[in-house]
């Protein structure tokens, strides 16, 4: 029998988003692109505009009143891979976040923002 290697270097699991979550470019406030999937130390995002990889973004999005009030998270993540994504005119690439900061005084780890915003959308 063989033995299953895994060659998933990641420290932390990633999580699959099961809804669109927009993310902008904070410095002209273009939809950058959707977050696919998130971990402690970076994301995945399916681009709708070019990403040079090596470069830092500054990235910003929002999520729902009914959560954080309409709470602004806002990261900075380094392109670590870019490859071309499902469609045309789309890339897929991954990020390793470099920061990130939340407007509201109840901070918490992006990932359980994410959870949250996820359960959210499952009550509609």
């Amino acid at each position: 029998m063989l033995n299953s290697v895994s060659y998933d270097r990641r420290s932390f699991p990633r999580q699959q988003l099961q809804y669109p979550l927009n993310v902008d470019m904070k410095r002209c406030g273009r939809t950058f692109g959707q977050i696919v999937d998130i971990s402690l130390e970076g994301m995945r995002l399916l681009c709708s505009m070019p990403v040079k990889r090596g470069t830092e973004y500054d990235l910003s999005f929002h999520m729902p009143a009914e959560l954080y009030g309409d709470d602004e998270i806002q990261l900075s993540a380094q392109s670590i891979w870019t490859r071309p994504g499902p469609r045309k005119g789309t890339v897929l690439s991954g990020f390793r976040l470099t920061d990130y900061w939340q407007r509201s005084s109840n901070h918490v780890a992006l990932s359980s923002v994410i959870t949250e915003y996820e359960h959210f959308l499952k009550t509609f």
